[in-house]
């Protein structure tokens, strides 16, 4: 079994020792939440199972990594300078995704890139990871609130309008952007679609009654601000296209939620 010269096993390849592993509730617990997120740092899985010792959780997801291979440590993690230094990332793998089908029924999606029946495609890993971020801190958030619930993607899915439930890309909103001044690029009215890099909700319980606040996230990493074509995006474009989409309500029509806020995750922030 290689290990380096700490007597450590390595963080990049799988080293089983042979070691018995008896899968507990625990450990089923860890499969689901990060078939909910599809990639989690060490830290996140940390944050919402609040383990007596951090320590040991660690050493579990070691195990569930070298020895019984039912999570996956993203490879695309490795390339970063720092990454010896960074709390590792998982994510399911085939086969504890498998084993997860065994426990009974899935839990609802907090990404559409998560693994199974996903309704976009997979962003760029450094864009997942912001959008993973942002999620996770809302829902972490919530579950320290009293009388609060984090609303996933695939709840809002199964409670969409039949026919945007049942479209190619769910999430995809139509909308025409309009010449203003904050966009003096756009020469002429433009149609286009405003797809979020995520879309959930919070619930509140007050005074015996469930209400709701929906919020569209996009994370921005790599585009810049403005442009000075309104061909490509851009942070003022979608800012643009989302005023469009709230103004005249069009979240109601197209995800049947009664509002929308915008919130905005970028490198800067």
């Amino acid at each position: 079994m290689p290990r380096d010269q700490l007597g450590r096993r390595s963080r990049f390849k799988r080293a089983p020792s042979g070691k018995r592993i008896f899968l507990t509730k625990r450990d089923t617990d860890i499969l689901r939440l990060l078939f909910r997120y599809r990639y989690l740092r060490a830290t996140q899985l940390i944050a919402f199972l609040r383990p007596r010792s951090e320590k040991r959780l660690i050493e579990r997801l070691g195990d569930l990594y070298h020895e019984v291979a039912l999570v996956d440590r993203p490879a695309i993690q490795w390339r970063r300078f720092d990454a010896r230094y960074m709390p590792l990332v998982y994510e399911l793998s085939p086969k504890g995704l498998r084993h997860l089908e065994t426990c009974g029924s899935l839990p609802d999606r907090a990404t559409t890139f998560a693994p199974k029946g996903r309704t976009g495609a997979t962003p760029q890993f450094d864009h997942a990871m912001m959008i993973v971020d942002a999620l996770v801190e809302a829902e972490i958030a919530a579950k320290k609130a009293p009388d609060q619930r984090f609303v996933p993607v695939d709840e809002i899915l199964a409670r969409m309008p039949e026919r945007t439930r049942h479209a190619k890309q769910p999430l995809a909103i139509p909308v025409t952007l309009r010449t203003s001044h904050h966009m003096p690029s756009l020469t002429a009215p433009m149609s286009t679609h405003i797809v979020p890099d995520a879309l959930y909700g919070i619930e509140y319980l007050i005074d015996g009654e469930k209400r709701y606040r929906f919020f569209a996230l996009e994370c921005e990493n790599t585009s810049p601000k403005r442009r000075s074509t309104a061909k490509l995006s851009s942070l003022v474009l979608k800012q643009a296209a989302y005023e469009e989409i709230i103004t005249a309500k069009a979240f109601k029509e197209y995800w049947g939620v009664p509002n929308l806020e915008l919130r905005i995750r970028s490198i800067d922030c």
